[in-house]
C-alpha cells in the first residue's frame, strides 16, 4: 500500500485488496504440465468410452388407451353376465402403463420375437457391433429350452466355412465343427443352426453369439423402456425405448403394443370362456334329466295303458289342493288372535303395542287394535314429559282398560268362528280325499311325473336362449385394448453417447480437476508465496515486506550501517504510524501463526528503528513459554523477568529493564523464568499496573508475544495492545492460516491488526525488485 493513499484514508480492515488476474494465471500456469495431462487423461478416457459405447436411437410411439364405451362393448355386457350380476369393464391409465412395463409381458414379447441370441461382428479393436434380421446370415432355431443355468458363458464365435459347415468356438477355447442342421445341445437347451438360403454375399462369415437369459433381459428392457401419459386429462401413453439398433426397437414396441392387445383380450374373452363353460355343463346336465323323465313318461304310459287324464280327477285334485291351503290359512289366523292374546293378557308388560294387526282379515278387530296401538302411543309420548298420576295418563289407561276388554271379547268370538269353519272344512276335506282316492293312483303319479318334467323344460329353454345370446356376444368382442396412433419410429439421430457433450464434459474434468487439486493442495499443504496470495485471502491491510538474507543484521544498534533491511523496516514503520495516524500506535503487539515466521526478528528490527529515530522504546519478551529476543541478540537476562514482576510485587518495573548496550533508547525486558501456566500468570492484576507505568515512561512499547495461532497467550494482552503486527513468512505460512487474522479483525479481537510480510524473494512481488536500489550502480553523465 502507498504512503499517500494512508494519508488520504483509514484503513478498512473489511475491504480486501485487487488481485490482477495475471497472478492467478502465472500461478496455475507454473504447474501447466498437470493440466495437460488432466486434459489427456480425461479427453482419452471420453474418446474411449465413446469408442467402445453403442450408439442407441430413441424409439417412440404412443397408445391411445381405450377406456370408454369401446372397451366396455365386449363380453362384459353380455345378457348372461348381465342376469348373473353383472360383469364390468374399466381401464385406468396408470394401471395400464404398469401393464405395458411389466417383466412378465416384455418377457412374451421377446420370446415371440425369438431373441434368445445376440449376434455380433468385430468393429474395430476390441469391439464387437450388433447385427440383426436381415443382417444376420444364420438361424438358430429351439427344439427345447433348459432351466435358467446359474454361469452364462462369453460370447461364442461361429465361422461359416461353407454351406455345409461352420466351427464354433469359445471363448475358453474349445472348438468344435458341425454340419447346418445338426441338432446341437448345450446348457441352454437342444437347437439347430441354420444357414439362411436368401443370404447375401457381402454378409460376414465369422460372427460372434450370445445366450440370452429371457428373465435379466426382460427385467432390462423393463428398466429402460419409458411409459407416460402424454397429459393428465388423456389416455395417450407415449411409449419410448433406447435401442442401438432402430429396426431391433421398433419391432420391440411394436410387438410389445400387439402382445398387450392379445392378452387384455384374452383375459376378456377367459371370462367368456368359463361363463360359457358353465352355461354348457347346465344345459348337458338338464338335457340328460329330461330324457330320463320323458322315457319315464313313456314307460309309464305304454306299461299302464294311459292315454289322458280325465276331467273329474281334475276337479278333485284341485278343490284337494284349495281345501289344504284354506285350512293353512286358518290355522295362520288362529295363531295370530292367539298371538294377539298373549299381547294383551302379558302382565310383565301393560305398556306393550299388539302386533300382527296386518294379518287380521276381521276389519272390526283390525280397526280395535290400531286404536289401541294409537292410544298405547300417546300414553307413551305423554309419559315421556309426565308421571302416571297425571289425569291425562290416568284417563287412558281407562280407555286402555275398556279396549282391552273389547278386543279380547272380538278375538274370542273369532275364534270361534275359525274354529267352527275349519271343522266344516275339514268335513269337506275328508269327502273330497274320499271321492280323490277313487282316481287311479297310476294317474296321480303321472302328473307328478309330467310337473317335473314341464319344470326341467323351461330351465333348458331359459339357459338355450342365453347360450345363444351369449355366442353372439362372444363373437363381437374384437375392439383392441389400445390403439396404436404412432408406430414405433427411431429418432434421426443417436441420442447416447451424446459425443460433444462428452468430449466438452472431459475437457472440463480435464481442466478442473488439475485446478482443484492446485487449489486444495495450495490451501491444506502449500505456503504462502506471493504477496498477491496475501492479499487475495486476508483484509488486512499490508504494511511492507523484509526481504530474504542469508545473514540478517538482528543487531539493534549500529547507526552508521546501512542495510536492505534496515530501510524496509523504517518503511513499514512508517506505514504503520499512518495507518495509526488518528489512533493511539504507543503499544505495538508482535505475532505471527506458528514459531519461525520471523515475528521476534521484526521485533528486534523495528525496536531499532524506532530507537534510531530518537524515541525511547521497550520491548517485552512476552513469549513465556518459548522466549527468543535475549537469545537472538545474543545477550544473557541479568535481571528478573516478567514472570517475577507478574508473580511477586516486591519488584518494580526498574528492577526489570535491561538498557540495550547499542542504543541508549532501547530498552529490554526478559521473559524470566518460564512459569508452568503462562496464561494464568497473564491475568496477575500487576499486568496493568506493569502497562501504566511503561505508559508514562517510554514512547513505544513492543510486545513480542507467542503465536497466536498455537497458544492463546496474545488475547490475553489484546487490552493492552494499540495495534497489532501479524508477520507472515513467505513459503513457511499455510494460506488457511491467515483465516486467524481474518477472524481477530472482523470480530475486533484486537486493535488496528496490521500484516508484515516476512523473507521476501524478488519473484514474491509483481511490480518491484528487492535491493535493486543497493545493488545497481549509480550511472554517470
Amino acid at each position: 500500500m502507498e504512503i499517500r493513499d494512508l494519508l488520504t484514508q483509514d484503513i478498512d480492515v473489511k475491504k480486501s485488496s485487487a488481485v490482477p488476474l495475471a497472478f492467478y494465471f502465472k500461478k496455475y500456469l507454473r504447474l501447466w504440465y498437470l493440466f495437460l495431462i488432466g486434459i489427456f487423461s480425461f479427453v482419452g478416457a471420453a474418446f474411449t468410452y465413446i469408442y467402445y459405447t453403442p450408439e442407441q436411437y430413441e424409439i417412440t410411439a404412443t397408445l391411445l388407451i381405450n377406456s370408454g364405451e369401446e372397451a366396455k362393448r365386449g363380453f362384459s355386457t353380455n345378457a348372461v353376465l348381465d342376469d348373473l350380476d353383472g360383469y364390468q369393464t374399466s381401464n385406468i391409465i396408470e394401471n395400464e402403463i404398469e401393464v405395458l412395463t411389466s417383466v412378465s409381458l416384455i418377457r412374451k414379447v421377446l420370446e415371440n420375437l425369438n431373441l434368445y441370441n445376440s449376434f455380433f461382428v468385430a468393429d474395430g479393436f476390441r469391439r464387437y457391433r450388433e447385427l440383426f434380421g436381415e443382417a444376420v446370415p444364420v438361424t438358430i432355431s429351439y427344439t427345447k429350452l433348459s432351466d435358467r443355468p446359474k454361469n452364462f458363458p462369453g460370447m461364442v464365435r461361429l465361422e461359416i466355412l461353407d454351406e455345409n459347415s461352420f466351427i464354433l468356438e469359445t471363448e475358453q477355447g474349445k472348438r468344435s465343427q458341425h454340419q447346418f442342421g445338426e441338432n446341437l445341445s448345450n446348457f441352454y437347451g437342444e437347437f439347430t443352426i441354420q444357414l439362411k438360403e436368401e443370404r447375401v454375399e457381402s454378409l460376414p462369415t465369422t460372427l460372434f453369439f450370445t445366450f440370452n437369459d429371457m428373465r435379466e433381459m426382460a427385467f432390462s428392457y423393463s428398466e429402460d423402456i419409458q411409459a407416460e401419459p402424454t397429459n393428465k386429462l388423456s389416455t395417450v401413453i407415449s411409449l419410448s425405448l433406447p435401442a442401438s439398433i432402430p429396426e431391433k426397437g421398433e419391432l420391440i414396441l411394436a410387438k410389445l403394443a400387439e402382445t398387450y392387445n392379445s392378452e387384455a383380450l384374452k383375459n376378456v374373452n377367459s371370462t367368456a370362456a368359463n361363463t360359457l363353460s358353465f352355461v354348457d355343463e347346465q344345459m348337458a346336465k338338464l338335457t340328460a334329466e329330461l330324457a330320463e323323465i320323458e322315457q319315464a313318461v313313456e314307460a309309464y304310459k305304454n306299461e299302464n295303458s294311459i292315454s289322458d287324464l280325465s276331467a273329474e280327477s281334475q276337479l278333485y285334485l284341485e278343490n284337494s289342493s284349495t281345501a289344504k291351503q284354506k285350512l293353512a290359512e286358518y290355522d295362520i289366523h288362529i295363531e295370530v288372535l292367539n298371538n294377539l292374546e298373549e299381547n294383551l293378557t302379558d302382565q310383565n308388560n301393560p305398556s306393550k303395542m299388539v302386533q300382527g294387526s296386518l294379518l287380521i282379515d276381521d276389519v272390526t278387530l283390525s280397526d280395535l287394535v290400531k286404536k289401541y296401538n294409537e292410544l298405547q302411543r300417546d300414553r307413551q309420548r305423554l309419559l315421556n314429559g309426565t308421571t302416571a298420576d297425571n289425569p291425562l295418563v290416568k284417563n287412558l289407561d281407562e280407555q286402555l282398560y275398556s279396549l282391552k276388554s273389547d278386543l279380547l271379547e272380538n278375538i274370542q268370538s273369532n275364534k270361534r268362528s275359525i274354529q267352527i269353519a275349519k271343522k266344516s272344512l275339514e268335513e269337506n276335506s275328508m269327502k273330497i280325499e274320499d271321492r280323490a282316492n277313487r282316481v287311479p293312483q297310476i294317474e296321480r303319479e303321472l302328473l307328478a311325473i309330467t310337473r317335473q318334467q314341464a319344470t326341467k323344460q323351461e330351465n333348458y329353454q331359459y339357459l338355450m336362449r342365453k347360450r345363444e345370446e351369449s355366442v353372439l356376444s362372444l363373437a363381437a368382442t374384437s375392439v383392441s385394448n389400445a390403439r396404436i396412433i404412432d408406430p414405433p419410429m427411431a429418432g434421426l439421430y443417436p441420442i447416447h453417447p451424446v459425443k460433444k457433450l462428452i468430449v466438452a464434459f472431459a475437457l472440463l474434468l480435464g481442466i478442473g480437476v488439475p485446478f482443484g487439486l492446485i487449489y486444495l493442495n495450495s490451501y491444506f499443504f502449500g505456503k504462502i508465496g506471493q504477496k498477491n496470495e496475501v492479499e487475495a485471502i486476508s483484509q488486512v491491510p499490508i504494511m511492507g515486506e523484509i526481504s530474504h538474507e542469508k545473514k540478517k543484521n538482528l543487531y539493534v544498534g549500529n547507526f552508521n550501517r546501512r542495510s536492505l533491511i534496515g530501510e524496509q523496516v523504517n518503511l513499514i514503520w512508517t506505514n504503520m504510524k499512518f495507518a495509526s495516524m488518528r489512533k493511539s500506535n504507543q503499544v505495538i503487539l508482535t505475532t505471527s501463526s506458528i514459531g519461525g515466521e520471523g515475528k521476534t526478528f521484526f521485533s528486534i528490527n523495528l525496536a531499532r528503528s524506532i530507537g534510531l529515530s530518537g524515541k525511547k522504546i521497550v520491548v517485552l519478551e512476552f513469549d513465556l513459554r518459548k522466549p527468543s529476543v535475549f537469545n537472538q541478540l545474543g545477550l544473557k537476562p541479568t535481571k528478573p523477568g516478567l514472570s517475577e514482576y507478574l508473580s511477586d510485587e516486591r519488584f518494580s518495573a526498574r528492577d526489570i529493564l535491561t538498557l540495550s548496550e547499542d542504543n541508549p533508547n532501547i530498552f529490554l525486558v526478559s521473559a524470566g523464568k518460564l512459569p508452568e501456566n503462562p496464561v494464568q500468570l497473564l491475568n496477575s492484576p500487576r499486568l496493568e499496573e506493569l502497562f501504566l507505568e511503561l505508559r508514562s515512561t517510554f514512547d513505544h512499547i513492543l510486545i513480542d508475544s507467542a503465536p497466536i495461532g498455537l497458544v492463546a497467550d496474545a488475547f490475553a494482552l489484546s487490552p493492552y495492545a494499540d495495534m497489532l503486527a501479524y508477520v507472515v513468512r513467505y513459503y513457511y505460512t499455510k494460506p488457511n492460516h491467515l483465516t486467524l487474522i481474518n477472524d481477530i479483525a472482523e470480530k475486533g479481537k484486537f486493535r488496528n491488526p496490521v500484516l508484515v510480510l516476512n523473507d521476501a524473494k524478488s519473484e514474491h512481488s509483481y511490480g518491484y525488485r528487492y535491493g535493486d536500489y543497493y545493488t545497481k550502480k549509480t550511472a554517470t553523465i
